[in-house]
């Protein structure tokens, strides 16, 4: 009886340290993606990162232009890409600290430029899902947005690739070009 109660106290108190522990700001590498462990702490990062803004976009597929370009000295080069058909005309928009930056449809992608330091990213489509990164200058970040069917409209979630399958999932996506509907 003694053992099961001291088991079941280590496991409260185990379970306890792991859904307090704050993930945000703990000695993070470049490239690395962090997000909340509780929905408060994921509401408040979604804020920050998605803005109060709302936007809406025209996009359309150039399948006749394939820019890759190399990240500048002193900025992060970011590609985002969606790398499924899923879904294919649902937009899935990103923001980086409360700016929207772009949109993306089925099996396309887009690039920007940011300066170092800590970014808070936002994907958007029938949900919101968000992460805080580190970028460093010259660096280039591959981003997916990746998606799955909700009820109404595709369901978003943001992860980061690694370099060499973002540069092969890239040979088959196509750019997006977009503008602000006004």
């Amino acid at each position: 009886m003694k053992n099961l109660l001291l088991l079941l106290t280590c496991i409260i108190a185990l379970t306890a340290a792991a859904f307090g522990q704050d993930t945000t700001g703990v000695g993070y590498g470049s490239g690395v993606a962090i997000r909340p462990n509780n929905e408060p702490d994921m509401a408040a990062l979604r804020i920050k990162a998605c803005g109060t803004e709302k936007i809406d976009y025209d996009a359309e597929t150039k399948k006749d232009q394939h820019p890759t370009p190399e990240a500048p000295a002193g900025k992060a080069l970011i590609y985002v890409m969606r790398t499924t058909i899923i879904g294919y005309k649902i937009h899935s928009k990103l923001a980086v600290d409360g700016k929207w930056m772009g949109t993306n449809r089925g099996k396309t992608y887009f690039f920007f430029t940011l300066d170092p330091g800590e970014h808070n990213f936002c994907s958007e489509s029938e949900n919101q899902d968000a992460m805080t990164m580190f970028v460093e200058p010259g660096k280039t970040y591959y981003i997916q947005q990746q998606v799955k069917m909700g009820m109404w409209k595709a369901r978003t979630k943001l992860a980061v690739l690694d370099e060499a399958k973002a540069k092969e999932e890239l040979k088959d996506l196509n750019l997006s070009v977009f503008t602000v509907k006004k």
